[in-house]
């Protein structure tokens, strides 16, 4: 019986012994992100948003339609403002630009905007074409991860900048 017990001890401890760090430089990693915060200052960045004459559209993204309006998602620049009152020949009326806007919603005449970290919401007179007002509720969405995965907690960033994309180091 004693020498069951001294073997099933040794299997233990002989078990156990992978689970411990013998000091061996291999089993060193060091990770680091092979890219960079591409940064603005928040004051910048929260002037960012205006309204513009219509352009041609290149990166097309998510549609929204309101009444007679179509919105359409310039991917991560803003968006195109139709009058489609005639389906046959959309007018273009407006571009409402937002660098990193991804999505909208609409509530009466107010967008929503997801601006990167930022939600804005814009109040759009859809007859006039104009900006009435503008509210911005900062910091309700995450900051961008970098591509290679790395948050963006990661980096050193100043508390009065936002990411707004990365590069690749050098």
């Amino acid at each position: 019986m004693r020498v069951i017990k001294y073997l099933l001890f040794s299997l233990v401890i002989i078990s156990l012994q992978s689970c411990f760090n013998w000091g061996g430089d291999d089993d060193i990693y060091v990770y680091e992100s092979q890219y960079e915060p591409i940064t603005q200052a928040r004051a910048a960045f929260e002037e960012e948003i205006e309204l513009q004459s219509t352009r041609p559209t290149s990166h097309a993204g998510k549609v929204y339609v309101k009444e007679q309006y179509i919105l359409i998602n310039e991917s991560e620049e803003g968006f195109h403002i139709y009058n489609n009152i005639n389906p046959e020949t959309p007018e273009a009326i407006a571009y409402l630009k937002v660098p990193g806007a991804t999505d909208l919603a609409i509530r009466g005449n107010i967008i929503f905007v997801h601006h990167l970290v930022d939600l804005v919401a814009i109040d759009f007179n859809f007859y006039t074409q104009t900006i009435q007002g503008m509210t911005r509720s900062s910091n309700v969405f995450p900051r961008l991860n970098s591509p290679d995965g790395f948050r963006a907690d990661y980096f050193d960033v100043p508390a009065d900048h936002v990411i707004i994309g990365y590069q690749l180091k050098n």
